[in-house]
C-alpha cells in the first residue's frame, strides 16, 4: 500500500499473472493489463502513479498514470530485482539481475538505467569461472535486500548464506559500479550462529537493518536491528531481544516503529525497540504492512485463497478487507 487509500498488488486470476490496483483501501481491486506474456519475475511501486512490472520474457513496463498506460521495453534480464528513485526530479533506476538460485547461491549482475538505456555496470562472480569486475558480487549466497540511498550513489545488497556466521552485507559508493564486502564487527562476534537478514531501510538519514541469529546450541533467536547514521560506513547495535520461534517477516517503518512477524503472532514497538507488544493477528499471515503506527494490512493464507486483513489500530484487532 502506497497510502491509506490507493495500493498495488501482483496476484493470478484464471491461471494468469495480473497486476491490480485499489483505490479505497484494499476493499476493491481493478485490474490494469499490461499486455505481458508470461510471468511476472519482478516489480517495484514508487507511488500511487508510478511502476515497473517485469516478464520472464524480458519485457519491462513502465507506467506513470497509476497503470492507465504501460510502455513496454526490451531489456537484456528475465528476472531480478528492481529499484528507483526520484533523485532532484530525475528517476534512476537499477536491477541486480538474478539468474535463478543454485542450491541456495544466486549469481548476480548489477544494470544501471543511463539514457534511457539498460547498461551493465557490474559483472558479478559466476561459478568455476573468473570475473572481470574488481571484487565482484559472490556467487555463494542468496540477495535478499537491494536499495540505493537517495543521493544515487551509495547502495547496499544484503546477502544470506547458509552457513554459520557467513551472511554478510556489500556497498557501493559509485552508484553501483563497484562493490565492496562490509566489515561489520559485530556480524563477526556471530561467527557460530546462522544469520537470516532482511530487508534495510533509509529512514530520517538513518539505515536500519534488521537480522536474526539461530543459535543452534540454545535453540533460540536473537533478533537484532543494526543501524548505521554515516550513510553504511560504520554500524552498531540499535536494539535487540530473543525470541524462541523464527521471525517470517520484519517490517521497518520508521525510526521508531517496527514489528516482527511470527507464526500467528506479531511484536510490535512505537520507541525504537525499547519495548515490544504482542499482538494478536489473522491466522496463517504470511505478509504484513503499516503506513504509520495505527494504519496496517495483513495477508493471510486460507482455503481458498488469500486474504486481506485492515487494522486502524495499531493491530490489536483486525478487519477482513478482501
Amino acid at each position: 500500500m502506497i497510502d491509506r487509500n490507493n495500493g498495488w498488488a501482483i496476484g493470478e486470476n484464471m491461471g494468469e499473472n495480473k497486476v491490480f490496483i485499489t483505490i479505497d483501501g484494499g476493499s476493491t481491486w481493478i485490474t490494469t493489463s499490461t499486455s505481458g506474456i508470461g510471468d511476472i519475475r519482478g516489480w517495484f511501486f514508487m507511488d500511487s502513479d508510478h511502476g515497473w512490472i517485469l516478464y520472464s520474457n524480458g519485457t519491462l513496463y513502465r507506467t506513470e498514470n497509476r497503470g492507465k498506460n504501460w510502455d513496454a521495453d526490451e531489456v537484456p534480464f528475465d528476472m531480478g530485482k528492481l529499484f528507483f528513485i526520484n533523485s532532484n526530479g530525475k528517476y534512476e533506476g537499477w536491477v541486480l539481475k538474478e539468474y535463478g538460485p543454485a542450491s541456495g547461491n544466486v549469481p548476480v549482475d548489477v544494470y544501471r538505467l543511463i539514457n534511457n538505456k539498460w547498461t551493465l555496470i557490474h559483472k558479478g562472480e559466476l561459478p568455476n569461472s573468473t570475473s572481470a569486475s574488481p571484487n565482484p558480487l559472490p556467487y555463494e549466497g542468496e540477495k535478499k535486500s537491494f536499495i540505493f540511498l537517495p543521493d544515487a550513489k551509495t547502495g547496499f545488497i544484503a546477502t544470506e548464506r547458509r552457513d554459520p556466521g557467513k551472511s554478510s552485507l556489500y556497498m557501493t559508493t559509485d552508484g553501483g559500479y563497484t562493490w565492496n564486502k562490509k566489515d561489520i564487527p559485530l556480524l563477526s562476534k556471530l561467527n557460530d550462529k546462522y544469520i537470516s537478514v532482511y530487508s534495510l531501510k533509509f529512514v530520517d538519514g538513518e539505515i536500519i537493518w534488521p537480522i536474526s541469529a539461530f543459535d543452534d546450541v540454545k535453540k533460540d533467536f536473537a533478533i537484532l536491528f543494526l543501524v548505521s547514521k554515516d550513510n553504511g560506513n560504520s554500524w552498531g547495535e540499535k536494539t535487540s531481544f530473543i525470541y524462541k520461534n523464527s521471525p517470517r517477516k520484519i517490517y521497518v517503518l520508521d525510526k521508531e516503529n517496527w514489528y516482527v512477524l511470527f507464526e500467528n503472532q506479531l511484536l510490535k514497538t512505537n520507541n525504537g525497540g525499547h519495548t515490544w507488544k504482542k499482538l494478536n493477528i489473522p491466522q496463517n499471515t504470511f505478509q504484513i504492512q503499516f503506513i504509520d503506527n495505527k494504519i496496517g494490512w495483513a495477508l493471510a493464507s486460507t482455503s481458498t485463497g488469500t486474504n486481506l486483513f485492515y487494522s486502524e489500530n495499531g493491530g490489536y484487532t483486525w478487519d477482513k478487507k478482501f
